[in-house]
Formats: structure tokens, sequence, C-alpha cells
């Protein structure tokens, strides 16, 4: 039997600061356009909440958005914090069956990182 060396009591750091991270909608207005105020609105209420934010994760359909898009969402969300800081998701498109792809995974750590963000790798395929 494996024993592990995973022990709760040692982990516990009472009065430790807690980090709270929330994942941001991207709205759309009816006309299928990015409501770009309500998108500022929600990362700036987010994060005087004291929480995180998370941009470009699943809930604002990172997998649907094209770079533009995503850059764009990175480049409002840095405005609008200014100095404080957010993650953002990283997200490489494949197949099923493909291999991994290292260098797409670094270049979007690094978009990321380009705006002060920090990157949230999402599983691929490959």
């Amino acid at each position: 039997m494996l024993e592990s060396t995973f022990d709760p009591v040692r982990m516990i750091r009472p009065r430790r600061r807690i980090t709270g991270v929330s994942a941001i909608l991207l709205p759309f207005a009816a006309d299928g356009s990015i409501d770009w105020p309500g998108f500022r609105g929600h990362v700036l209420r987010t994060a005087e909440a004291g929480l995180t934010p998370a941009v470009n994760m699943d809930t604002g359909y990172v997998n649907l958005l094209d770079e533009a898009t995503r850059k764009q969402v990175l480049d409002e969300t840095r405005t609008v914090l200014g100095s404080r800081s957010f993650v953002a998701g990283a997200f490489v498109a494949d197949r099923p069956g493909g291999p991994f792809d290292r260098d797409a995974y670094l270049r979007e750590i690094e978009f990321i990182q380009q705006f002060g963000g920090t990157p949230v790798i999402f599983q691929s395929m490959g």
C-alpha cells in the first residue's frame, strides 16, 4: 500500500488570505454583437468585490471566439483593471486523436502574459 504525503492538518494555515476567482461571462446584445460596456462593468464589479476576474474562459465562449476578439477581451480587461490581476483561458483547438501542440499552448500563454494576465490552461484532445 502506498503512503500518502497529503496531511490536511499541516496544510491548514489559519488567517491566510484566500484568493477567489470568478469567470466573467462575455455578454452579447440581442443583435449578436458583444456588449462591451456590460463586459467592462462585470469585470470591474467582480474585482471590486474582491475576486480575481477570469476572462476568455468557457463561460466566455473562448472556444468560439476568434483571435481578434480574444485580444480585445484581454485589452478591455487590462484597461478596466489597471494594475490589478486577472486570469485568462489558454485554449488550443485541436481534433480527437491529434498530437499535443506544445507550441500552440506556448503562444497562447505568451499572448495572455502580454496583457499581464495569468494563464489558465484548458485541456485539449492532443
